[in-house]
C-alpha cells in the first residue's frame, strides 16, 4: 500500500478523533470542511472511518463499560486507542481489497436535464435539473448524498437497512415513503408525499430534535432556522410538476417565477426594473418554454421584453 493512502487513512482517523473533543471550534470546522473538499478520496475515507468509529463506540458501550468516565463519555485514551485501531485495520483491509465495496457512484444532471435512477433494491430516485447526487448502496447500507439540486425519492422500505439521505448536513431517514428534497445550498426543503420519514437536524443545531414527517408535512432548514410547514396535495403536485415537465405558478411573484425558469434554461430571465419583482403572475408552462412565459409578461402584464445576448430583460 502506498504511503499517500496510509497518510490519508491516518488523517481521516485524526479528524474523527478531534471532532469528538470538547474544544472543537468554528476554525476547526472550517479546516475540516476544507480538508473534506480537497478531494472525493478525502470524503470517502472519512465516511469509512466514521462508520468504523461508530461501530467501535457501540462495541465499547456494550462490552467495556469500564472505559467510560462518570459522565458516560469515552476517555481520551480509549478514543485514541480506537482511532489507532481503526487506522491500522483500515490500512490492512484496504491492502486486501476490502475497500472495493461499496463503491460510491456519482450522478449529475445538466441545467434542464432530468434522470431516473433505479437502485439494486428497487428504490427509485428522480433527479431534477442541475442536480448532483452520490449513492453508496450495498447489502449492508443504503446511503445517498444530495450535494445540490432536487430529487424525488420512491424508497423500498427495509427496516433492517434504513435508507438515509444526507443533504446540507441534515439527514432524512426513510420509514417507508415517497418524498422530495431540494438542496439550494443555503436552504434545504424536505416534503413528504407518502408514508413517513424522520428528519434529523445537523448535530450542532440548537434545541432541535428529530422530526417524524407524515404526508403533507415539510421541513425547511436554513443555517439559522428549521421550520415545519403543512402542504396540501395540490401544492405538492404543483411543486413536483417538474416530473411532468411543467412549472406551475399560482400568484407567484415575478422574482420567484424568473428564478424558477432560470433553473431549467441556459438563457436567463432578468428583471431589469426592480420594482416589478413583487408583481404576481400565474399559469402553467413547459419548463423549457421561456417564450411562453415572456408572452404572458407582455400580453397579460403589459411589460417589455428584450433579448440581450444570453439574457432576456423584463422591464416596465
Amino acid at each position: 500500500m502506498s504511503a499517500p493512502v496510509q497518510e490519508l487513512v491516518a488523517q481521516a482517523a485524526q479528524w474523527r478523533e478531534r471532532r469528538d473533543g470538547n474544544d472543537w471550534s468554528d476554525a476547526d470546522q472550517a479546516a475540516f470542511d476544507a480538508w473534506l473538499n480537497q478531494s472525493l478520496g478525502h470524503r470517502v475515507e472519512y465516511w469509512r472511518i466514521d462508520a468504523a468509529w461508530s461501530r467501535a463506540d457501540r462495541l465499547v458501550a456494550l462490552k467495556s463499560p469500564g472505559v467510560r468516565g462518570s459522565t458516560g463519555t469515552l476517555h481520551a485514551s480509549a478514543l485514541k486507542g480506537i482511532a489507532a485501531l481503526i487506522g491500522a485495520v483500515a490500512i490492512g483491509l484496504a491492502w486486501t481489497g476490502y475497500f472495493d465495496a461499496p463503491r460510491e457512484k456519482i450522478y449529475s444532471t445538466p441545467v434542464g436535464g432530468r434522470e431516473i435512477l433505479t437502485l439494486a433494491d428497487g428504490s427509485q430516485i428522480e433527479l431534477n435539473t442541475d442536480t448532483t447526487l452520490r449513492t453508496s448502496v450495498d447489502d449492508a447500507q443504503r446511503t445517498v448524498f444530495l450535494d445540490k439540486g432536487e430529487a424525488f425519492f420512491k424508497v423500498k422500505h427495509d427496516a433492517a437497512h434504513p435508507f438515509v439521505v444526507t443533504a446540507a448536513g441534515h439527514r432524512v431517514v426513510d420509514l417507508g415513503t415517497k418524498f422530495v428534497i431540494r438542496n439550494s445550498g443555503d436552504r434545504l426543503e424536505v416534503s413528504l408525499i407518502e408514508g413517513s420519514a424522520r428528519f434529523e437536524p445537523v448535530s450542532d443545531t440548537k434545541n432541535m430534535h428529530p422530526i417524524v414527517l407524515t404526508p403533507g408535512e415539510a421541513v425547511v432548514a436554513t443555517p439559522d432556522t428549521i421550520t415545519e410547514i403543512k402542504k396540501t396535495g395540490q401544492m405538492l403536485s404543483d411543486e413536483t410538476g417538474w416530473r411532468r415537465g411543467i412549472i406551475v405558478l399560482h400568484r407567484t411573484t415575478l422574482a420567484e417565477a424568473v428564478a424558477e425558469f432560470n433553473r431549467y434554461n441556459a438563457r436567463k430571465l432578468v428583471i431589469a426594473t426592480p420594482s416589478l419583482a413583487r408583481t404576481r403572475v400565474g399559469g402553467t408552462f413547459p419548463v423549457e418554454d421561456v417564450e411562453a412565459f415572456t408572452r404572458v409578461a407582455k400580453q397579460v402584464l403589459g411589460l417589455k421584453v428584450q433579448e440581450k445576448g444570453d439574457e432576456i430583460l423584463i422591464s416596465r
